[in-house]
């Protein structure tokens, strides 16, 4: 008889991007309306006369949820109710309960690939591949494959890298050809299915590969786009149109935002507007003097200065908390509150000047319109819609949601690559740089990186003055010193045919140094994360509250 394999609903450590291995950790909503939906389809089955004469789970809470889920659906109780610590995930050792993307970030793609996918591979003080492999390969030898010889039909509800043992046995694939399967979370499947996962094409595997050299090298990726872009311009020298360059950032935005919103709870958006007291030390200074450079009048670098000092964080934020060890959800409620909230701002500063008698404003009537057409256009589509997107498919089909943002939410990610070089590619003459523009490009470069230096010096003092867990403390640092720079390069690109300082030089400036900085900003939390990622092996994090194999009959 058949044998079915469910891997548990979406964990706490799923959605916060961490390696939770043996430590337990809870579903979250989403993963119980995954596991709700899993129930459906194996009740479905039920229906159509297979009859699930056992279930065994593995005694961790987010399988064991996950299982009961199941069982209490189906029109007859199972027989035999088994929970075994045999099908517990793999240990990770030092690496339980940390961040992904750090880790991978730490030790590098060749690192990783060794530790966690390599038949001689083990994490540090953790369970080694061929240990797990053995464990999982006996269970189904001794246990599943004599119960389905005796005809019952079984469920084994368990963990990613049990799941994919399972693959590799039933398949029987010989272990060293094993990759990352990228096994959903609640998709129920059989032994065929897994057999196909094993007999995918060697593509596939490249394409895995590919995600995790994109979450690990990101930020030098869209650093040397960012280069590339200006290289590419002065190569070829094609002019792209405002419109042409606001439309294919807006489309490339989004995708990023679609994958950052796939992750989000719909209670996480409640009260939005609470996150911004919690960075009012940060927001008004920078807001002040925002407005005081807007007001100023008749100069239009130091106008946009103070545009780029009023805006939201930018849309990446979220992506950037979770490759960094962030809170993530603050930074989701920011980004989404400021981004409600700092137009208004905004649109004070840009109107107060216009009203006061005298006033001589380089950011005249005429010219502002397109600029703020195209800020809105792109807030519009580059966040709310995704962001509804996202969140309706997560309500009609959480396995779905659930599977993309786990496996690929890299996308998100590589979209920021072309932006980058679109941006320079499109800011850099297509005539050239004359020597004047050289001069002016190095000044600017040299300002913004002076301004960008002194908030994130202001914020690591805010952040030592004041306590913060180490997660709120990323996402306040990556919130208010990573503004949405593609908003202002959108408004600048319309600017640039309207006025003959060349604006598009300025914003260039501001879009290699905005790159470069993203980079350091990186290093400096690799830096720190090396630094913590000390204990050795023996120190490892163990396995808790597993009890032993039992059942219940």
């Amino acid at each position: 008889m058949p044998l079915y394999f469910l891997r548990h609903g979406e964990s706490q450590a799923n959605e916060q991007n961490r390696f939770a291995g043996r430590l337990d950790t809870p579903l979250t909503s989403l993963g119980r309306r995954q596991a709700d939906q899993a129930a459906e389809r194996v009740e479905a089955l039920a229906m159509s006369g297979v009859h699930i004469d056992e279930v065994h789970m593995s005694t961790l809470q987010r399988a064991r949820e996950t299982a009961w889920t199941v069982i209490d659906r189906l029109p007859l109780r199972p027989e035999r109710i088994t929970v075994d610590e045999a099908l517990i995930e793999r240990d990770f050792g030092v690496y339980s309960g940390l961040n992904k993307s750090l880790v991978k970030k730490t030790i590098g793609f060749a690192g990783y690939t060794e530790a966690f996918h390599s038949p001689t591979g083990r994490p540090p003080g953790g369970e080694s591949w061929r240990e797990m492999y053995e464990r999982v390969a006996a269970y189904y030898e001794h246990v599943l494959l004599p119960a389905s010889r005796e005809g019952r039909t079984v469920l084994v509800v368990a963990h990613k890298y049990v799941v994919e043992m399972f693959a590799l046995v039933v398949a029987g694939a010989s272990p060293d050809t094993y990759r990352d399967f990228k096994i959903p979370n609640a998709r129920p499947l059989s032994e065929q299915d897994l057999r196909r996962a094993v007999a995918a094409p060697a593509a596939a595997g490249l394409v895995n590969d590919l995600g995790e050299i994109v979450e690990i090298r990101l930020p030098l990726l869209v650093a040397a786009a960012a280069a590339l872009g200006v290289g590419a311009q002065l190569a070829l020298g094609i002019h792209i149109p405002a419109p042409a360059f606001t439309v294919a950032l807006t489309a490339l935005l989004a995708v990023g935002s679609f994958f950052a919103m796939l992750r989000v709870d719909p209670p996480v958006l409640r009260r939005p507007l609470s996150s911004l007291g919690t960075a009012w030390p940060l927001l008004v200074p920078r807001l002040a003097l925002g407005l005081v450079l807007i007001w100023a009048g008749n100069s239009l670098p130091l106008e946009l200065a103070g545009l780029f000092l009023l805006l939201p964080p930018a849309l990446i934020a979220p992506t950037l908390s979770l490759l960094w060890g962030g809170d993530y959800f603050f930074a989701v409620r920011h980004t989404v509150a400021a981004s409600l909230a700092l137009p208004a701002v905004l649109l004070t500063g840009l109107a107060l000047p216009l009203a006061l008698p005298g006033a001589a404003t380089t950011l005249a009537p005429g010219r502002l319109e397109p600029a703020l057409f195209a800020y809105a256009a792109v807030l519009f589509a580059a966040l709310a819609l995704p962001g509804v997107g996202a969140q309706a498919l997560r309500h009609r089909d959480p396995i779905r949601a659930g599977a993309l943002s786990t496996n690929w939410n890299w996308l998100g990610g590589l979209a920021l690559v072309p932006v980058a070089g679109l941006a320079t590619f499109t800011l850099t003459p297509s005539t050239g740089l004359t020597d004047d523009m050289g001069v002016r490009l190095l000044l600017v470069m040299s300002g913004t990186a002076a301004a960008l230096t002194a908030l994130r010096l202001l914020t690591t003092l805010f952040l030592r003055l004041r306590s913060h867990d180490t997660g709120l403390g990323r996402d306040l640092f990556i919130t208010q010193n990573t503004p949405n720079v593609f908003l202002w390069l959108a408004m600048t690109a319309v600017l640039a045919p309207t006025t003959g300082v060349h604006p598009s030089v300025i914003g260039l400036g501001v879009a290699l140094v905005f790159f470069a900085a993203v980079y350091v900003d990186e290093r400096t939390f690799l830096h720190a994360h090396r630094r913590d990622l000390t204990p050795s092996a023996s120190e490892a994090p163990k396995a808790f509250g597993i009890p032993t194999s039992s059942e219940v009959h």
